[in-house]
């Protein structure tokens, strides 16, 4: 069986010109601009924000599948605490129970001992599939054994399988998300869109504040194609970084430290959020309270609709990764109904464009969907609905 996305498959199309980003983006008026966001004078900076807003994007399969039935699965939460964990693991569960599956979340409560033991009662419970949401197989290599072990199929949901870091695969498949990227592709090209945006936003001078996401592989990843992108700037640089974990979140400690970090780095017009579920928990209000707002383009990556908020009213960020994180849940299913048919995994061509408050936005209390009917295209996949 295939599992993961290949270069010699036909890439998609993958940044679109300026006309076509601009034909379809979302705008909102929103509120008094109160930021360090410049108009893009020169053709670097220009350029860069048309790439940002393009975006990386595909499309839902078209290969029907049909759901086998009596399947048990379990999705396993990186930390129920944290939108960026709970917000797929909901659309996942939704997707399950409406092909009919009997479904449960287990909250591993942002660390490895917590995954473990999820993984460890799914086996125990009878688990036909695991999805794994946000956490990669090298954090809890043994459980994930024991799964392969015990015939159970474990489905990725945003994270890598183990042989990402030279181990043996050890998953049925990760989710493929877009045609011609492996997940490391991916993430990379994901933070080199959040790249794209500070440059343009910064008139090509951007000095960044880079916040870097310690725990999983793909935020060394993001942090790479981000660094890479921001290279390509002549003017452009990193001034100052901050290393953070899930256990700074755990503690409590990574409002404060996020905070410190913008007090120091008094160098920055520009800052970069690995992960925009973070903004809504006290980084956004840090900015605020920083007195720097106004000197600050702040952009993360994916986020949803509480951040599509914070973007609306000025709340101390500037622009998301937008990303259809329900898209990407569903996606999983898709692959675990795929998997659990004997059928090869499909891509599932949940991509990203950035968004502010003159792109992409969309409307007032929406989340960002990617302008595709993903559920209705999913719907008529599996013959359900």
């Amino acid at each position: 069986m295939s599992r993961k996305s290949t270069p010699n498959r036909k890439p998609l199309a993958l940044v679109a010109v300026a006309l076509v980003a601009i034909a379809t983006a979302g705008c909102s008026s929103g509120t008094a601009d109160d930021s360090a966001v410049k108009e893009a004078t020169n053709d670097t900076a220009k350029e860069a924000l048309e790439a940002a807003f393009a975006g990386t994007t595909g499309t839902t399969p078209t290969t029907p599948t049909a759901p086998k039935k009596g399947v048990k699965v379990w999705v396993v939460s990186c930390g129920q605490q944290v939108p960026s964990c709970a917000t797929p693991v909901a659309g996942a569960m939704e997707a399950a129970k409406l092909v009919g599956w009997e479904a449960k979340t287990c909250d591993g409560q942002l660390n490895p001992d917590g995954w473990g033991n999820c993984v460890r009662q799914a086996v125990s419970a009878g688990a036909d599939v695991i999805l794994p949401v946000g956490i990669d197989c090298a954090s809890i290599q043994q459980p994930f054994e024991e799964a392969k072990q015990a015939g159970v199929k474990v489905v990725g949901a945003g994270g890598s399988d183990c042989d990402a870091t030279g181990g043996a695969a050890l998953w049925a498949t990760e989710r493929l998300q877009v045609e011609g990227l492996s997940i490391e592709d991916y993430w990379k090209q994901a933070g080199a869109t959040v790249a794209q945006y500070l440059i343009g936003s910064t008139d090509a001078e951007a000095k960044v504040l880079e916040v870097k996401f310690t725990d999983p592989l793909w935020g060394g990843w993001l942090s790479e194609g981000f660094n890479t992108e921001l290279a390509t700037c002549e003017d452009c640089e990193v001034v100052d970084t901050l290393g953070m974990a899930n256990n700074d979140f755990v503690s409590g400690t990574a409002t404060d430290k996020f905070s410190a970090a913008l007090q120091k780095a008094t160098g920055a017009n520009a800052v970069f959020v690995p992960v925009g579920g973070w903004m809504p928990t006290g980084f956004a209000q840090a900015v605020v309270a920083s007195g720097r707002q106004a000197d600050l383009v702040v952009g993360t990556g994916f986020g949803d609709a509480a951040n599509m908020e914070l973007i609306r009213t000025n709340g101390g960020q500037n622009g998301v990764l937008g990303y259809a994180t329900e898209w990407g849940a569903w996606g999983s299913i898709d692959e675990a109904i795929r998997v659990m048919n004997g059928e090869e995994p499909a891509v599932e061509g949940d991509g990203f464009q950035m968004v502010d408050a003159d792109h992409n936005l969309p409307a007032q209390g929406e989340d960002y969907q990617g302008n595709v009917d993903f559920k209705s295209e999913y719907k008529l996949l599996w013959g359900v609905g």
